[in-house]
């Protein structure tokens, strides 16, 4: 943190923290959608809305942003490295604007579904866009800072959908909610696009440009230089058969799916959706809607800690503490429902564990889980196959996580403990396997990073940063 507040350093990075406040309201307006079914939902299926929902139909909606953000992966992939990053997130602005407004006039089930299909597409666009853009005009020793900044303002979203829905109308929230992403075309025109794009296109005067403004000084053909050699040694855009084929691109993607399937099968989407469902069983305790918002304030407050910690601890130690203890609080959540809700077992008292389960495994969770993928996956792959190796690991995010959501609603028809057991069982083996395989990226160039994927004789601490 002290990188990021130190007084002559904040001033000459001033225009990389402007670029991702700017790239980060659209993932905000996301983040928003996500936490959206939670605290709406509950009205949605209970006959008090204008129209009712089916539990089915339910699910449905909450799964329909992952399924759908494979479009937008899949766009993303083949656009990014052809208009840009920018332009992309500029494009990105419009849709997500129009997908609130049509959840604030909603008089049917159609609206929703369409308005949902709308942000699961962008959902996918900007997954796949936001990070390389974070990644590329940040200097190595606040990337992580910038990069953790993507999730960080996805869960401010979770938290702010849930407040505003505690307090108003699922109309006036999404009217507020539409907002947001207007505030990207105030921002994002004036700011440069990543110098990495410009080389790729072999524009070295406009990449200059663009570096010195986010670098606040006229000297940067030494780091040009760099950029420009890992470059030309990554090779021209590489396709799928390359990313299979390839020695070095395969390790990178099968290191981002790895973490990819730890971060979701670890049944964070279904336990965010279902929030104020699943804390019906502390309602003893606390109310679910009180319970909601304490879950979804938690998840922000680690998420923001964790921010802090990417650039300081490393990268590594973070997603092995995430995903072993997440898994030692998803098995000692299932254990306690099966004990209450199969054995029937008095638990007078103890419904509080619910809620202290779930939180202690949330800030966990956000400790590494949340942020470290992302920021992982943007460092090791080599420029010219970053957009297709991101669209392929939200592919496989998306397959995870509908899967998670669709696991969830079955699952829980022969216990609302089996779920539990079944995502601790995931994140242990997640924990195993990263712990076997996952190299430091912490403090390094990009293109120290590929060298030492690479295999080669200047490889820099492997497996420790």
């Amino acid at each position: 943190m002290k990188e990021v507040i130190e007084g002559s350093k904040f001033k000459s990075r001033i225009y990389q923290y402007i670029a991702a406040v700017a790239a980060n309201l659209g993932i905000l307006s996301i983040g928003l959608h996500y936490g959206w079914p939670s605290a709406a939902l509950p009205i949605l299926v209970s006959g008090k809305y204008s129209f009712t929902l089916t539990n089915d139909e339910a699910s449905w909606l909450v799964a329909v942003i992952p399924m759908t953000s494979l479009i937008g992966d899949v766009l993303a992939a083949y656009t990014i490295n052809k208009c840009g990053r920018k332009k992309l997130i500029l494009f990105s602005s419009i849709p997500m604007t129009i997908s609130w407004i049509l959840i604030a006039v909603a008089d049917s089930k159609t609206n929703l579904f369409v308005s949902r299909v709308i942000a699961g597409t962008i959902d996918g666009l900007l997954f796949t866009v936001v990070p390389p853009y974070l990644a590329e005009i940040s200097e190595p020793d606040i990337r992580g800072f910038l990069g953790g900044t993507f999730m960080s303002t996805l869960a401010f979203g979770l938290l702010l959908e849930n407040i505003m829905l505690y307090f108003m109308s699922i109309s006036t929230a999404a009217y507020i909610s539409s907002s947001f992403t207007v505030l990207t075309l105030f921002f994002l025109p004036y700011l440069p696009e990543s110098p990495y794009y410009f080389l790729l296109h072999r524009e070295e005067v406009k990449a200059k440009k663009s570096l010195r403004k986010f670098r606040r000084r006229y000297d940067v053909n030494e780091e040009i230089e760099r950029m420009t050699n890992g470059i030309e040694e990554d090779g021209e855009e590489g396709n799928i058969l390359e990313l299979l084929r390839n020695k070095t691109y395969r390790k990178c993607f099968l290191l981002s799916l790895l973490l990819t399937l730890t971060q979701h099968l670890s049944g964070i989407m279904p336990i965010q959706s279902y929030a104020e469902t699943l804390f019906t069983e502390t309602k003893e305790f606390l109310s679910p809607s009180t319970a909601n918002i304490i879950y979804y304030l938690i998840f922000f407050l680690s998420a923001i800690v964790s921010l802090n910690l990417a650039d300081r601890t490393g990268r590594r130690p973070l997603v092995l503490f995430a995903a072993g203890i997440a898994a030692l609080c998803l098995l000692s959540n299932g254990i306690f429902l099966y004990l209450k809700t199969a054995k029937k077992v008095d638990t007078t008292g103890l419904d509080f564990l619910q809620l202290l389960f779930i939180s202690i495994y949330t800030t966990a969770y956000c400790s590494g889980l949340h942020l470290m993928p992302v920021i992982i996956s943007t460092e090791i792959f080599p420029s010219n196959m970053k957009g297709l190796a991101l669209c392929m690991i939200n592919i496989c995010f998306s397959f995870a996580s509908t899967s998670c959501i669709k696991l969830f609603g079955w699952s829980t028809s022969f216990g609302i403990y089996v779920p539990f057991f079944l995502f601790s069982f995931c994140a242990m083996v997640g924990f195993i396997l990263i712990y076997k395989f996952l190299p430091e990226t912490k403090s390094k160039t990009m293109e120290q990073i590929q060298v030492e994927l690479r295999g080669s004789d200047r490889k820099i601490n492997r497996y420790r940063g």
